[in-house]
């Protein structure tokens, strides 16, 4: 067994120094999906683009991430992690400043597609490396570090995003990545060992293949499936098979190949599995919100995009304490409890959501926002470390990889089906409130209606359906927070199965 994949029992020189760059580079990914999509109105505005070719911005770095995520861990055994590491981040910087400089379309979706390739290992290499410098009984500092940065960074990225696009150019969304990236750079080059896996084992390019096939046609049937009405619709349905077929032939090939893509046996331990099903709603809990939050606010609540990112910085703090805390509470308690605490506190924030109305004050929102934080980041950090808790060291490069891509795929059928049921329950709710408008209804005939709305002209008819419109939609999104809200009851089950591990009371931990 190499080096890298032994437990730790010693030391490691300058691990706080590591634990910062580590940090940094675990947040660059999250927080550059949040900065487009925060910049994406901006840029369509900027390069006159249709909405079908902005959304290929997004669309196209989320494939890149998805299809890049799963050769992480044989590339960090081939070529060594910090070596990876260090090449990964060169060429985020570079994709950044041509993302940021690109002057129409086709420049910019290759750009951010090459910059989700370079992305995509970010996160899964963080992880890995702090969970190497750390014993295992302080994997809970560890993962507490790593969350901070993965957290804090995508919650965070909408505000510092608006803030950005608001005084300077949308351009800076992808600029600011350059100093940040380049310090982090900077760190890992300096601090961090190389690893010695000294990978043997070939690479299983029928495997990939496959898995790339599947991935990339999830990812594209998720994006377009709302535009396209779903199942209605040829491409959707085309996609749908190639993902279908192109996952069973890789579970067939991974279970019969000598030197599979993928190690079924990670698969064996429950930790692992029971984790990436939590990993998985995380990802449709937090990009969810975050993409139905500032439009809520927006659109239904009058509130400017600057007051957005302020409204909703709280939450990014909340998670930061929460996060760094989470621990340190770990060494006392169980981690079963303050996982289920957390997705207590996530579900409590979603259901005072549930029952906004028109005229609720803000600090009540921010409320609901803070307790938000505190349960994302109580939850983020102790399920990851009962993920890690039983898993042996040399299956960890395999594990984090595959927690980031169902954390991405979590994200993408998130946002997908929320936006759907948005759609489609507005709809639905303008065909029932739209039914009770009438001449002939009494409460329209006692009632005295604003000046600017009629039932007897075409300008106050159409103010008043206006208005129906709005109060349809805000009623969807209730709905959609109200479903979130029940998703995270329905998987607290999940952590009453974690195995735990023995450990010790007299270790003490903490970030040398």
């Amino acid at each position: 067994m190499s080096k890298t994949t032994r437990e730790i029992t010693h030391s490691v020189p300058r691990r706080g120094i590591i634990t910062i760059a580590a940090v940094m580079g675990a947040g660059l990914q999250g927080m550059d999906t949040m900065l487009a999509a925060v910049a994406l109105p901006h840029i369509r505005g900027s390069l006159s683009l249709t909405f079908e070719e902005a959304s290929w911005i997004l669309t196209s770095y989320l494939i890149a991430v998805a299809i890049a995520t799963p050769p992480v861990s044989w590339l960090g055994r081939k070529f060594g992690r910090k070596r990876l590491f260090l090449i990964v981040i060169g060429g985020f910087i570079v994709c950044s400043m041509l993302a940021g400089g690109a002057d129409g379309i086709n420049e910019m979706v290759a750009y951010r597609f090459t910059q989700g390739v370079f992305g995509a290992a970010l996160v899964p290499l963080s992880m890995h490396i702090l969970l190497d410098i750390f014993p295992r009984e302080e994997h809970g500092i560890a993962i507490s570090w790593w969350s901070f940065g993965v957290m804090f960074s995508a919650i965070c990225g909408p505000t510092l995003g608006g803030i950005l696009t608001e005084f300077l150019s949308w351009r800076w969304n992808f600029y600011v990545n350059i100093p940040i990236a380049t310090l982090a750079m900077l760190l890992i080059f300096i601090f961090v060992p190389e690893s010695n896996d000294n990978e043997k084992r070939p690479f299983d390019w029928f495997g990939f293949i496959l898995l790339t096939i599947c991935l990339g046609a999830t990812q594209l049937m998720l994006d377009r499936g709302n535009k396209l009405d779903w199942f209605q619709s040829p491409e959707i349905l085309l996609e749908l098979s190639a993902a279908c077929l192109a996952l069973y032939l890789f579970i067939v090939h991974i279970m019969t190949s000598k030197e599979p893509f993928v190690e079924p046996a990670i698969f064996k331990n429950r930790n692992l599995v029971l984790g990436l099903c939590l990993t998985t709603m995380h990802g449709v809990t937090l990009v969810g919100l975050t993409g139905l939050i500032p439009s809520f606010l927006n659109r239904l609540m009058d509130v400017p995009v600057l007051t957005i990112g302020l409204i909703l910085a709280p939450r990014g703090i909340a998670t930061a304490l929460a996060s760094t805390t989470a621990g340190r509470l770990m060494i006392r308690f169980n981690p079963k409890w303050i996982c289920a605490f957390g997705m207590s506190l996530m579900s409590l924030s979603l259901w005072m959501m549930a029952g906004f109305t028109p005229e609720t004050a803000t600090w009540h929102f921010i409320s609901a926002i803070i307790i938000q934080g505190f349960g994302f980041g109580l939850f983020f950090v102790s399920g990851n470390s009962m993920t890690f808790a039983t898993l042996p060291a040399e299956h960890r490069a395999e594990a984090t990889a595959f927690m980031s891509l169902m954390r991405k795929i979590g994200s993408s059928v998130g946002v997908s089906v929320l936006v759907g049921m948005l759609a489609r329950n507005t709809q639905r709710n303008h065909e029932i409130l739209g039914a009770n408008i009438s001449q002939m209804n009494e409460i329209f005939r006692h009632k005295q209606l604003p000046d600017s709305w009629s039932l007897t002209n075409v300008q106050g008819m159409a103010a008043l359906d206006k208005e129906v419109t709005r109060q349809a939609e805000f009623i969807a999104y209730l709905f959609d927070f109200r479903v979130l809200g029940i998703v995270i009851l329905l998987m607290m089950p999940l952590i009453l199965l974690f195995r735990s591990t023995e450990r010790s009371p007299n270790k003490k931990s903490g970030t040398k």
